[in-house]
């Protein structure tokens, strides 16, 4: 087992990382080998292995670290979820698929579905953790924030997806107008039942 902490295992797979993106840019997935990937890198076959089981792996590792790197800071210590936190994370999104889409070939509609499924799990993430601190909209069940922030994430990403191709080129704050009142509303605290009359 690797030391992930180790500068050099660090630098390795920087380096296949690298790889692997210049790959996509002009390959499908289905069609990169690891041998591809080890030449690419300037590596052998036995150090990939070494480091990611198969190419599965690092193309979740790769989807997951580079959506997590434009995370601002303001959402990640955000303790509300607020007009303002619900912008970000459909510009974040929105931005992070149009790169994603257009410099990389994802023609595969299995890999596709593969990042898809990984980006809205990585905004569940995030909005539960942010639900979880906000004292107006926490839930005494924790199973229902979950759901909340699946369904809220799945929203999100859907919209930022659909943006691409049925959307204004460019009007990325036409997209901001028409997803947040739909998040925010859906996200509203439920009225507190006033408590059982003891007469």
């Amino acid at each position: 087992m690797v030391n992930q902490e180790d500068p050099r295992v660090l630098r390795t797979r920087q380096l296949i990382r690298e790889a692997f993106r210049n790959l996509l840019r002009n390959k499908e997935f289905e069609a990169i080998s690891i041998k591809d990937i080890a030449q690419r890198a300037t590596i052998n076959r036995a150090t990939f292995y070494a480091h990611y089981e198969d190419k599965y792996a690092l193309l979740e590792e790769f989807t997951e670290q580079a959506f997590r790197e434009r995370i601002p800071a303001q959402v990640v210590n955000a303790k509300e979820f607020t007009d303002e936190i619900c912008d970000q994370l459909i510009l974040l999104t929105h931005h992070y698929i149009v790169e994603f889409y257009q410099i990389c070939r994802m023609d595969s509609k299995s890999i596709a579905a593969f990042v898809d499924d990984k980006l809205k799990r990585i905004l569940q993430q995030i909005i539960e953790s942010i639900l979880l601190k906000d004292v107006n909209r926490r839930t005494a069940n924790r199973q229902h924030t979950k759901i909340i922030s699946a369904m809220t994430g799945s929203a999100i990403y859907g919209a930022a997806h659909s943006w691409l191709t049925v959307g204004e080129s460019g009007r990325t704050d036409l997209l901001v107008d028409i997803v947040r009142p739909y998040v925010m509303n859906s996200l509203a605290p439920l009225p507190t039942a006033p408590p059982p009359s003891t007469q």
